[in-house]
């Protein structure tokens, strides 16, 4: 019996469902870490600093939902925040007041970039002014009050103001804005102070403010405008006990202004 020559190719083996199992198991695994990649890369592109580093170290009053690992701030964890942190009884009749005063539907509009950090800010409060008939009223006109929704999708978030601006116009507003360090601040002109006087897309944040100042102040925040609220010992100490499982957060600096924002930012909320 002759040898075999050399070039002759083996028998192929037989490759029975096992092989293929591994096989596929491999390529879904090599899907999951390139989509895994894919994902983080999406979501470094749209992470800027957090909500404390852009806030000028004397805020007052800083109430924030936790972010949470899925990126989408929780309904139940933002209504527990407004009924334990501000003193909100019934969280959903804001709904429909809020979607009147945007002029968009909050779902079709809001939730697509929506990320998991809601904040609220107050600086510059007097108690003293604060001892009014209408403390939200002189809240806002004394004050500086800022909200921050984070954003997970900034050109879908900017569609939503670009609506939302559309809507105060077509009711009769006029809107100016002001270009500052790359974001473009929209503001009403004349008119009373309100929660959503000035707005804008701020380093991956939907920011409204009772006065654009307070959004220039955070607009310019990356250039050294001196210490951040994140810079602040007593804050610091406030976000290591932040942890996942609570709904949301109250820090408050520790003086009688902060509690008398509090009470008035409550009827800010709660006004019709």
């Amino acid at each position: 019996m002759s040898a075999a020559s050399p070039l002759t190719p083996p028998a192929p083996r037989e490759r029975g469902p096992g092989y293929a199992l591994a096989g596929g198991l491999v390529i879904t695994a090599i899907a999951i870490v390139i989509g895994g990649l894919l994902f983080a890369g999406l979501l470094l592109a749209t992470r800027g600093p957090g909500a404390p580093d852009l806030l000028p170290a004397d805020v007052q009053l800083y109430a924030a939902t936790t972010p949470n690992i899925g990126g989408v701030v929780e309904v139940d964890q933002l209504r527990r925040m407004l009924r334990d942190g501000l003193g909100v009884a019934e969280p959903d009749t804001l709904v429909a007041p809020i979607e009147t005063l945007l002029g968009v539907n909050l779902r079709e509009r809001v939730a697509p970039w929506l990320g998991s950090e809601i904040a609220v800010a107050v600086r510059g409060a007097d108690p003293a002014r604060l001892q009014s008939a209408e403390p939200g009223a002189a809240l806002l006109e004394h004050a500086e009050v800022l909200f921050l929704f984070a954003s997970r999708n900034d050109p879908q978030a900017l569609a939503f103001l670009d609506q939302h601006r559309a809507a105060r116009e077509a009711r009769g507003e006029t809107i100016a804005s002001v270009e500052r360090n790359g974001a473009t601040i929209s503001y009403a002109e004349g008119g009373e102070p309100g929660p959503i006087a000035a707005f804008a897309l701020v380093h991956h944040y939907v920011v409204f403010a009772n006065r654009p100042e307070a959004i220039e102040r955070l607009a310019m925040a990356d250039g050294g405008m001196g210490p951040t609220l994140a810079q602040t010992p007593a804050f610091a100490r406030f976000q290591e006990n932040r942890t996942a499982a609570r709904a949301g957060a109250i820090y408050t600096d520790g003086t009688p202004a902060a509690e008398a924002a509090r009470t008035a930012l409550r009827e800010v909320l709660m006004a019709r």
